[in-house]
């Protein structure tokens, strides 16, 4: 799956989540207004209710119980009858209040509450054949208007865990997917290279063999050797990605020179020519006479390796300078390797370690993707862009436990 694949699919995944919590929140606001609007009626109805009673001149009991026993006891709600001043309450319901207070403290906390409710919702008014108000009712929300105002910050909780999860199950298959096709591509790349390079092996024994060559064929086919030797060490990398490799305690600074002293032979092979004259590119190693590590020597070569053809593709000068140092500080190694190339464009940095990136018209963008994942995964270290800068270079940086 690609970038913009999986960007669709996340952006997919974020917009159904939104469009998911604004219905909820709509449907919930819904049905708290409807509460809302149920609970204003039975204390407007209430209200009514004591306006018939003091202006009925029949009194009749039996319609004052189905007041009492149909109306009043369906409010479920906070209510507070008082007075027009405020100054006395004569009836409340649904409030926690200490039975133990005394009348006028009771009174003084329910008075408090029934401002408190006035200001949320509007008092009734009761009054007396049309002209002296005597009651004012007031009322509270419901104790399931509360809860259901606090659902949609539930059900957005639990959509958002949902999303966390998707994300994280989602990200873990593409990890895995790309995994599987790492292993498969290297574990082919080796058995691919493997036949012919034990042909040229032999073929190699062969003209070494040979009574015939001068002192300068010699030299040729040594050099053949070692670069016979060197993809046999490559086959070898590929055939290892997928499995745990075995770390030993090895000098860095020896192998990051050995790796070096290869790369200074073919150096012009390697950047080629640019028209009349070729490249001219020098590589300086500072650091100790020696610091230890685990690592896998062939893997750990091969990152190495990968940051130098990646410096010597970017110095498009015709002169330039590969520069590593190699420090220690605690219990760190630290090795950076610097270039003084074209640098790297800040919107393209975060793409740079990403399978299948690449500025180059030729290769795959795989180096350091996968010099990453040998430094992290197989040496539990680090590798990152230390500093960039256009037209000046790049420093990339290891950080290695010491051995």
């Amino acid at each position: 799956m690609n970038k913009f694949g999986s960007f669709n699919i996340k952006v997919a995944l974020l917009i159904s989540g939104v469009l998911i919590a604004l219905f909820i929140l709509f449907y919930t606001q819904i049905i708290v207004d409807k509460i809302r609007i149920r609970e204003t009626e039975i204390a407007k109805l209430y209200g009514k209710s004591l306006e018939y009673i003091a202006n009925d001149t029949t009194n009749t009991s039996g319609e004052y119980g189905f007041i009492f026993n149909e109306i009043i006891t369906q409010i479920d709600f906070p209510i507070i009858a008082t007075d027009k001043d405020y100054t006395r309450v004569d009836f409340y319901k649904n409030l926690d209040i200490d039975s133990t207070l005394k009348k006028s403290e009771r009174d003084k906390k329910l008075i408090a509450l029934a401002k408190e409710m006035a200001e949320l919702n509007p008092p009734i008014k009761v009054s007396y054949m049309d002209s002296l108000i005597f009651n004012y009712i007031h009322y509270g929300q419901s104790d399931l208007i509360t809860k259901l105002k606090y659902l949609p910050v539930l059900e957005f909780l639990i959509g958002g865990i949902f999303l966390l999860l998707g994300y994280i199950g989602f990200s873990y298959i593409k990890k895995a997917e790309q995994s599987s096709i790492w292993v498969g591509l290297s574990r082919e790349t080796a058995h691919q290279l493997g036949t012919p390079l034990s042909s040229l092996i032999g073929w190699s024994e062969i003209l070494k063999s040979s009574d015939n060559l001068d002192d300068s064929s010699k030299e040729i086919v040594n050099e053949i050797g070692n670069d016979l030797d060197k993809l046999n060490k490559i086959a070898g990398r590929f055939s290892k990605i997928g499995s745990q490799p075995k770390l030993e305690c090895k000098d860095i600074v020896t192998t990051i020179k050995n790796v070096a002293g290869y790369f200074e032979k073919r150096i012009p092979s390697l950047i080629g020519t640019d028209g009349l004259a070729k490249k001219k590119v020098s590589i300086q190693i500072n650091s100790p006479d020696s610091i230890n590590a685990l690592i896998n020597t062939d893997l750990f070569e091969w990152v190495i390796e990968n940051l130098f053809k990646n410096a010597l593709d970017a110095i498009e000068k015709h002169s330039g300078n590969i520069l590593i140092n190699i420090s220690s500080k605690d219990n760190d190694i630290i090795i950076d390797v610097s270039d003084n190339g074209k640098g790297i464009d800040k919107r393209h940095r975060k793409d740079i370690f990403r399978p299948g990136y690449s500025t180059k018209k030729r290769g795959w963008g795989l180096g350091l993707s996968l010099s990453k994942r040998i430094i992290e995964d197989y040496h539990s270290g680090k590798l990152t862009l230390s500093e960039s800068s256009l037209e000046k270079g790049t420093t990339f940086r290891i950080k290695l436990k010491a051995g």
